[in-house]
C-alpha cells in the first residue's frame, strides 16, 4: 500500500511549496519518506530540495497549447500516475495546474485506480486571508471530493498574511462548515516569526536543512550576528514544531512514530 500527499491551490503565493517542504519533514519523521513530485514549469521544489529528491514533471506542453486543448499533456501525466500507485509520493501543483491535473485525474478515474490498488491520499490546500485565495481553495476541494472521493482533504490556512477572524461570517466560510461536515480537516498554519526567514528562503533552505544549522554557519550565510543567528533558528525550530504537533492527528494515523523521533 502506498499514500500519496498532494498540495494544491489554482492561487499563487498561498505557500503550497513551503508547505509541501513541512509536510515532507513531518512525514519523513513519522516513517513515511516521500518521492517528491512537482508539475509546474519554475520547479520551485526542486530548487530548494534538490533535483536528485524531486521528479519535476512540468506541465508537458506550452500553456497555450494547454488552454486549446488540454488533453494534449494527459498522456504525459500518466507517469505520475504510475509514480504514486508505486512508493509514497508528495505532489506539488504549481498554480494554475490544479484544473489541468484534476481534469486529468477525472477522465482517467485516477480516484478508482488508486482505490483498487490501495493508494491513500492527503489532499492539502493552503489558503491565505484574502477572498481570492478561498474561493479558489474551495473550489479545488470541492473538485477533490468528488474525484478522489476516498481522499482525506484538509484546509490549511496561512496565517502569513494575517489571521482568518474577519472571515467568519463570509460565505467562503459557511461553506467551510459545510465541508468540515463532509469530512474536511482544517488546520493552520502560523507565520513564521524567525529574523532569518526570508534568508532562509533567499538560500534555498528547506526546514531539515534550517533546524541542523548551527548559529555560526547561519551567521556566515546571512550576516546576522551569532545571537541573532541562534534566536533565528531556535524561533524557525519552534514554528516547525507546531506544524509538526497540527499535523500529528493526520500524519500519525498511517505510522507510528520510530521511537527514536518520538523522543
Amino acid at each position: 500500500m502506498s499514500h500519496s500527499v498532494w498540495v494544491a491551490n489554482g492561487k499563487g503565493g498561498v505557500g503550497k511549496s513551503v508547505l509541501m517542504m513541512v509536510l515532507s519533514y513531518v512525514y519523513e519523521q513519522y516513517g513515511v519518506p516521500l518521492r517528491l513530485i512537482d508539475v509546474d514549469d519554475k520547479a520551485k521544489l526542486a530548487e530548494f530540495m534538490g533535483e536528485q529528491r524531486v521528479l519535476s514533471l512540468r506541465i508537458g506542453a506550452s500553456a497555450e497549447d494547454l488552454r486549446l486543448n488540454p488533453s494534449l499533456a494527459y498522456s504525459y501525466w500518466d507517469r505520475l500516475a504510475n509514480e504514486i500507485l508505486d512508493q509514497d509520493t508528495g505532489v506539488d501543483l504549481g498554480a494554475n495546474m490544479d484544473r489541468h491535473i484534476l481534469a486529468w485525474a477525472e477522465k482517467s478515474d485516477l480516484g478508482g485506480l488508486m482505490t483498487e490498488y490501495d493508494t491513500g491520499m492527503d489532499f492539502y490546500v493552503p489558503v491565505t486571508a484574502d477572498p481570492l485565495a478561498l474561493s479558489s481553495g474551495l473550489e479545488v476541494l470541492t473538485a477533490v471530493e468528488r474525484i478522489f472521493p476516498a481522499s482525506r482533504r484538509i484546509l490549511v490556512l496561512n496565517k502569513m498574511l494575517g489571521d482568518f477572524a474577519a472571515y467568519g461570517d463570509t460565505p467562503e466560510f459557511k461553506r467551510v462548515l459545510q465541508l468540515r461536515d463532509r469530512g474536511l480537516h482544517v488546520v493552520e498554519m502560523d507565520q513564521c516569526v524567525s529574523e532569518a526567514w526570508t534568508d532562509f528562503e533567499r538560500l534555498k533552505l528547506p526546514p531539515a536543512r534550517v533546524v541542523d544549522m548551527g548559529a555560526k554557519d547561519v551567521a556566515a550565510h546571512t550576516g546576522l550576528g551569532v545571537l541573532a543567528a541562534r534566536r533565528a533558528i531556535g524561533d524557525y525550530a519552534a514554528w516547525l514544531k507546531k506544524m509538526q504537533l497540527s499535523l500529528e492527528p493526520l500524519v500519525a494515523t498511517l505510522k507510528p512514530l520510530p521511537a527514536e523521533a518520538a523522543e
